[in-house]
């Protein structure tokens, strides 16, 4: 049994999903979104670190990933996989204020594999804010949904944050090759960050 099945066990409200994004999924959710021109991505809730390995992968030299993640064993083990990754240990919320802390920029490209559909609206909100003010201007903001939760109230108002949020929101394909099914919002960010209110 893999190390997500029992957090997922044991925390089903904090990790959403019982298996890790599927190869495909993890392409998906990196594709499109600039990841290979980006001198700084940040991914919110690398988990077991399946999505940070192909961002690994397409980061061009030089460019730099930081990834925020609120399980201290996860954090350990992304932080022992990946020598060179900046790991913060705490809240996505709080993204913007641990770029800061560590004299980073705003990100190019924000990646998130948190289950939001999972989460109270008031921290889905921060969470997003804090997204915003963590991206430069035109910089874009990548997360997916499953399938089967699109349809249901909880999955259009998740969709009508990301559009009050963002400029451009589209969707990619479906992943069919992923347990459940999902598919990846591209959000791009249009406004300084400075510019928008917590």
């Amino acid at each position: 049994m893999s190390t997500l099945f029992w957090k997922f066990l044991k925390h089903p409200r904090q990790v959403g999903a019982c298996c890790p994004s599927s190869p495909a999924l993890c392409r998906e959710i990196t594709s499109h979104i600039g990841v290979e021109k980006a001198s700084l991505v940040a991914e919110l809730g690398p988990g077991t670190g399946v999505i940070t390995a192909e961002i690994y992968r397409k980061l061009r030299n030089g460019a730099k990933l930081a990834a925020v993640e609120l399980d201290e064993h996860l954090a350990d083990d992304i932080e022992a996989r990946f020598s060179d990754i900046t790991v913060f240990r705490g809240c996505a919320s709080q993204l913007d204020t641990m770029l800061n802390s560590c004299d980073l920029p705003p990100a190019d490209v924000v990646i998130s594999g948190l289950p939001f559909a999972i989460f109270p609206e008031e921290l889905q909100d921060k969470i997003l804010n804090g997204v915003v003010r963590s991206l430069i201007p035109g910089g874009t903001f990548a997360t997916f949904a499953y399938l089967q939760g699109c349809i249901l109230p909880a999955g259009i108002r998740f969709r009508k944050k990301l559009e009050s949020l963002f400029p451009e929101v589209t969707t990619s394909p479906v992943v069919w090759n992923n347990m459940p099914p999902a598919f990846v919002y591209r959000c791009r960010n249009s406004i300084s960050a400075g510019e928008r209110k917590s």
